[in-house]
């Protein structure tokens, strides 16, 4: 048996953790899980103090020094596999966002432009980069999203030749209180010169049921505001009605809105 494993095994023994073990060697609690590891090896003084804590004896080689075990940890775990999906799913939809971006530009070369900014379209996806939709079945203009899970919201703009988008802000307002002292801002991002979308990230709550706005703050305190119907649904009632919600809300070079909008208005 080499060191490490005589370590860990003597220090389960006697039912210590790593932080007991390394409080009676004054070391650190990393220093213990390497020396379990085998990543190193302790030095002839906490081999010492070793012997006498977990009452067993090592064996060294010639000059008093430890072999170490040679095992080291495995280069793939949990957390780098957790990390490499992660950053694939990120990549794949950073990369569908901005080839539709690229192909709705090309294709809106010859729209005329208006005198004011407008919105040109509002787009989500899920984390598997997927566009999603109204449910027809929950009523005109509704979006039903699954509590706990994080939606990327594209809203895409142009400006006008007369004015120009400085910023574009999200507020919810609750349903069956349309005052301001419930309406809330939940995410506000500048917008840069010649750049036409804004991209949020969305965590749904559990309970959810609400007017969503979206607002183009302009130059001259000019807003263009758009507004449209979410609410939290749990899965398996979104599953009983087996609902196709991989389309999206805008069909590329249509300006037009495809929900009916509760408040559509240049103020």
């Amino acid at each position: 048996m080499n060191i490490a494993e005589t370590i860990k095994q003597a220090r389960e023994r006697l039912g210590l953790t790593q932080e007991d073990l390394a409080e009676k060697c004054e070391v650190s609690r990393q220093a213990v899980s390497k020396w379990e590891l085998g990543v190193s090896v302790p030095t002839p003084e906490n081999l010492k103090i070793l012997e006498e804590v977990l009452e067993v004896t090592f064996e060294t080689e010639e000059g008093g020094e430890a072999r170490p075990s040679g095992h080291k940890p495995p280069f793939w775990n949990w957390r780098r596999i957790a990390l490499l999906v992660l950053g694939v799913l990120i990549v794949s939809a950073l990369f569908s966002i901005a080839t539709w971006t690229a192909l709705k530009t090309e294709k809106h070369v010859d729209v005329p432009r208006h005198a004011e900014p407008y919105v040109t379209g509002v787009y989500f996806f899920n984390e598997d980069a997927g566009q999603l939709r109204c449910d027809p079945e929950a009523g005109a203009g509704w979006y039903m999203f699954e509590p706990g899970t994080r939606v990327y919201l594209l809203v895409t703009f142009q400006d006008g030749t007369e004015n120009t988008v400085e910023a574009a802000s999200l507020f919810l307002t609750p349903t069956g209180t349309q005052t301001l002292e419930y309406r809330e801002q939940i995410a506000v991002q500048a917008a840069g010169e010649g750049r036409d979308f804004a991209l949020f990230a969305w965590d749904i709550p559990e309970e959810l049921m609400a007017h969503l706005e979206i607002v183009l703050e302009c130059g001259g305190g000019a807003r263009v505001t758009e507004t449209l119907n979410v609410a939290a649904e749990p899965e398996h009632l979104g599953e009983e009605r087996n609902t196709d919600l991989t389309e999206p809300l805008f069909e590329p070079g249509d300006h037009s809105i495809q929900y009916e909008p509760r408040n559509a208005e240049f103020s």
